[in-house]
């Protein structure tokens, strides 16, 4: 590696973020009925998605610009990574949702009801393909399907491909305008035509994750000009802003402001200049982050087995399944939905590590037999 060159360190506070992000989207979709799933944090916390789209933005321009402005084998070599890191997981946890779909099958014929019949609603085998080549959310597809949770993957795919083409054709200069560019024209097909704004997914949310991703991108370049080293009070202010901004915002234009004020929240912690930043780094929220992509992948998966579960329950007379406003939730006294949250964060984690250490980090050494030797 030349003397002009050096590798982007990592940056571990902002790791930390993604697994914090990651967790409360589970949290969320684990409905509930108890106080921890009615807080209005909670219940806004798929906007932590638009998180991980900026951080994203943030982190691939921090690690990989530079090479992949040299085009060529560095264009492939890092397009072949990224879906070494997403796909094999992916695949894995799709197959489960199939299994899970057999077993539904199985089960009705011996007259047992999960509370609806195989290979329906958004599980249809017409729908598998796109799943499979993550392009569900690429908008050819009327409805979310199969793993939810996995459309902003499919999303993050193409916006991966439309940065490393943007590195490859332009400069380091006309990469930022042309990141603007790509930003701006989101927000105008987010404002004027995605029926469901900054809560797309399976049909707009392509731009959604553009927005966010180029925003990372813009983010970066600001970054590296000029750090914020605020301190403690900076970054407590910060994440206040980020709570704040997810919990309150409503969800027609002024949803978007929740992007600038992540990307303001990723360019603080960048930095690495507070007590929350040295905390974020210690074994905990580093695991987490970590397995972030684990938890955010089998979390679904897991809330179906339990609703299912419940479901079956009801049969034997323990009654703690319920459709409150026509959502599957699970009911019953205080303690004992908090017990089941507190049981399933714990079930998510435990599944998450097992995943990264024997999924995602296997499927990034064999993507990687692929890809040459970086150039130096």
């Amino acid at each position: 590696m030349s003397g002009a060159e050096r590798k982007p360190e990592r940056l571990e506070a902002l790791d930390a973020w993604r697994g914090l992000c990651a967790l409360l989207v589970a949290l969320e979709h684990f409905n509930v009925q108890n106080v921890l799933h009615t807080n209005e944090l909670v219940h806004h916390s798929y906007r932590f998605v638009d998180f991980f789209f900026v951080l994203s933005g943030f982190v691939i321009s921090h690690a990989y610009a530079e090479r992949l402005h040299r085009g060529g084998s560095e264009t492939r070599g890092f397009l072949i990574r990224r879906i070494g890191r997403l796909w094999p997981l992916h695949l894995v946890v799709l197959t489960s949702f199939v299994l899970f779909e057999v077993a539904i099958f199985v089960a009705s014929k011996a007259h047992i009801s999960v509370g609806k019949a195989a290979f329906t609603e958004r599980d249809t085998l017409a729908s598998l393909p796109a799943n499979v080549f993550l392009v569900q959310a690429w908008g050819m597809l009327d409805h979310s399907t199969w793993n939810v949770p996995a459309w902003s993957i499919s999303t993050e795919i193409l916006a991966y491909t439309v940065f490393a083409v943007l590195c490859a054709w332009v400069s380091r200069t006309w990469l930022i305008v042309l990141a603007a560019i790509v930003l701006l024209g989101s927000v105008v097909v987010i404002v004027m035509v995605a029926p469901a704004g900054m809560a797309s997914t399976y049909d707009w949310g392509v731009f959604r994750c553009l927005f966010g991703f180029m925003t990372g991108v813009l983010t970066r370049e600001l970054w590296r000009r000029w750090p914020i080293r605020g301190g403690t009070i900076v970054e407590v202010a910060v994440v206040i802003a980020v709570f704040t901004a997810v919990t309150l915002l409503p969800l027609d234009e002024p949803a978007l402001l929740v992007t600038p004020i992540f990307a303001l929240a990723v360019w603080i912690f960048a930095s690495e200049d507070g007590a929350l930043s040295r905390m974020m780094k210690r074994g905990a929220p580093q695991a987490l982050g970590r397995w972030s992509y684990s938890i955010y992948m089998v979390h679904a998966l897991l809330v179906l087995v339990i609703l299912a579960v419940a479901t079956i329950s009801t049969k034997y007379g323990v009654h703690v399944f319920a459709r409150v406003n026509d959502i599957a939730t699970l009911v019953g006294p205080a303690w004992l939905t908090t017990a089941m949250t507190v049981a399933y964060l714990a079930v998510v984690l435990v599944i998450a590590r097992f995943t990264y250490l024997r999924i995602e980090l296997p499927g990034q050494r064999f993507f990687a037999r692929f890809v040459g030797k970086p150039t130096t």
